[in-house]
């Protein structure tokens, strides 16, 4: 681990990428605001709890429909299906606002619970799902009343795409600790 917790075999930090400090002046790198965010979206955390709650109320609908009813196998599995559907509608959901938040400057959890890219080349192998590890520590977090739980840490960017070390000219998400090789073509040049 380097200076901040960021980790050393990511990649560079954000900063030291050519290009950085002109992308920053154009807008086009991501930018916390001095004071806590108004809430841009419905609540992140609100939604996934409603995505665990449908999970286990779908498992109980699952377990009611095979012992109490007759169904044939076909319709077990489509009310399994739709179970299954409907969780991961939720779960996409979950990810586009917390996206939206982050993109806003704040976050409702100190943690990231959908995956935003894959792990193609095994650089994060402590984690069993391979997705990049996230520092959300550069952004305000917000309680469920929108009360301020944490200021951003000073010195810490926060996560969103900035000048890419791969991809010269473009832009590429960087979670707070890694680069997640998810490019973007800028609105304006920066190089």
């Amino acid at each position: 681990m380097s200076e901040g917790g960021k980790l050393d075999e990511q990649g560079p930090n954000p900063r030291t990428v050519p290009g950085f400090e002109t992308a920053a002046a154009l807008g086009l790198t991501p930018r916390v605001p001095d004071q806590p965010p108004a809430p841009v979206v419905m609540n992140s955390s609100h939604l996934l709890l409603g995505a665990v709650a449908t999970s286990f109320a779908g498992i109980a609908l699952l377990l009611v429909t095979v012992s109490k009813l007759n169904l044939p196998g076909w319709q077990i599995g489509a009310v399994a299906t739709g179970v299954v559907g409907v969780v991961l509608a939720l779960l996409v959901w979950h990810r586009q606002l917390m996206w939206a938040e982050i993109m806003a400057g704040y976050c409702r959890m100190d943690y990231m619970v959908a995956l935003f890219s894959r792990d193609r080349e095994g650089r994060f192998p402590a984690s069993r799902m391979k997705g990049a590890p996230w520092d959300l520590s550069g952004l305000w977090l917000l309680g469920n009343n929108d009360e301020v739980v944490r200021q951003p840490v000073p010195g810490v960017l926060p996560p969103g795409r900035y000048p890419s070390p791969n991809r010269p000219g473009e832009l590429e998400l960087w979670t707070g600790l890694a680069w997640a090789y998810r490019y973007q073509k800028p609105d304006r040049p920066f190089s």
